[in-house]
């Protein structure tokens, strides 16, 4: 089994699975940006990039993909997937069969667990109101389990800023933190690639640095992302 030092992130690979374009930026954009600073890889799964806007979803979704295109661009991933990207898949992953979910996760996309074996594996939070998080979440923790191989040595969840304090499940108590005081700017820039998601005052530049600001003072850091780990093998 493989070792992973969190001295720096050098070698190492991400993997950060998204039920929603755009949720990988606001849980994950200062720790993927600070992976690919470090010399690290960094691969994303996006499960949706349908819209479900009343008016015209077909011309959002197309404008949502390719803003998904951008920000990912900008982040300089290694490798991304979106999985249902057409108007009529809409949003409602929970309406989708779970064991469905959980092989695209293992096998069934080109930046599946099999095909990237990452070492880092952040997740959706479960403390959310929102049930496609929360059907993400439970397909990770079973394409998770640790009898596959080769295990990941460290995963973790990361928050929805705008529902972690609103869920039937409690609320996101983080025990993990990420100074991100060197790309909190970039992770500002890149969520700024969704334009279409921007809501101010909701989902802004002055929200993100909040939150940035609040889980730094928990640790006495400046500014940080919090997640709750879940395993972590050394």
């Amino acid at each position: 089994m493989r070792k992973i030092k969190l001295d720096n992130f050098k070698n190492k690979t991400l993997l950060v699975i998204s039920p929603h374009a755009d949720d990988e930026v606001l849980g994950c954009g200062g720790l993927i940006s600070k992976i690919k600073k470090e010399g690290g890889k960094v691969y994303v799964l996006i499960f949706n990039v349908g819209s479900v806007s009343s008016t015209n979803n077909k011309k959002a979704t197309k404008i949502w993909k390719k803003e998904t295109e951008s920000a990912m661009k900008f982040l300089k991933v290694d490798g991304y997937e979106t999985i249902f990207d057409s108007p009529n898949d809409n949003r409602y992953l929970d309406s989708k069969p779970l064991h469905s979910i959980i092989k695209i996760i293992e096998s069934e996309s080109k930046v599946s667990l099999d095909n990237v074996k990452p070492n880092i594996v952040a997740i959706p939070t479960i403390h959310s109101h929102h049930q496609d998080h929360i059907q993400v979440f439970n397909a990770c923790v079973a394409a998770l389990r640790p009898m596959r191989s080769p295990v990941p040595e460290m995963v973790i969840s990361y928050e929805a800023p705008e529902h972690s304090r609103w869920s039937t499940n409690g609320i996101f108590v983080p025990n993990f933190f990420v100074n991100i005081d060197k790309f909190l700017n970039n992770k500002i820039k890149a969520f700024y690639k969704y334009k279409s998601q921007v809501r101010v005052s909701h989902r802004d530049k002055d929200t993100i640095r909040a939150q940035a600001e609040y889980r730094g003072k928990e640790t006495g850091m400046k500014v940080s992302e919090a997640y709750v780990l879940h395993r972590f093998i050394i």
